[in-house]
């Protein structure tokens, strides 16, 4: 009896302490705070299940994945591989996911980013076409998470 019980709570523990592994952000370390947008982003988030933070950094896009590559599982979207994509302007639109749990993907995780370079302030729709506008030269990282 004593070592069942003792095996349950080594069991519980090892749950536990993956689950708190599992949703550890850290923010990157040259990377502040943009209220507006982060207020901005809450005010369209689905449902008002989602909550964002989002941080903006002048470090390059490579620099700031390169850092989340050591603490969160890269997710490539489908059909997202290797394409390139580009602003009207012509600069290109650079994007990375990490997802922060043990989630299989964006919809069912609990704690994901995203980093992207151009940081976008807004975007517009014009019938089906995208207005970009607040375009700014830095690297924006959208923390999302699912209550």
């Amino acid at each position: 009896m004593k070592k069942a019980f003792t095996m349950v709570i080594v069991l519980m523990a090892c749950i536990f302490s993956t689950i708190a592994h599992a949703g550890e952000f850290k923010v990157y370390p040259d990377a502040s705070a943009d209220e507006k947008a982060t207020e901005e982003a809450n005010k369209i988030s689905l449902g008002h299940t989602i909550t964002s933070t989002i941080y903006t950094t002048k470090d390059s896009f490579e620099k700031v994945v390169a850092f989340y590559k050591g603490i969160a599982r890269e997710y490539k979207m489908p059909g997202q591989e290797g394409l390139v994509r580009k602003l009207p302007s012509g600069q290109e639109l650079k994007e990375a996911y990490f997802i922060f749990d043990e989630a299989r993907d964006l919809l069912s995780a609990k704690l994901w980013i995203k980093i992207q370079h151009p940081c976008i302030g807004r975007v517009e729709m014009e019938g089906l076409t995208p207005k970009f506008q607040d375009i700014r030269n830095i690297t924006s990282i959208s923390v999302s998470e699912r209550k």
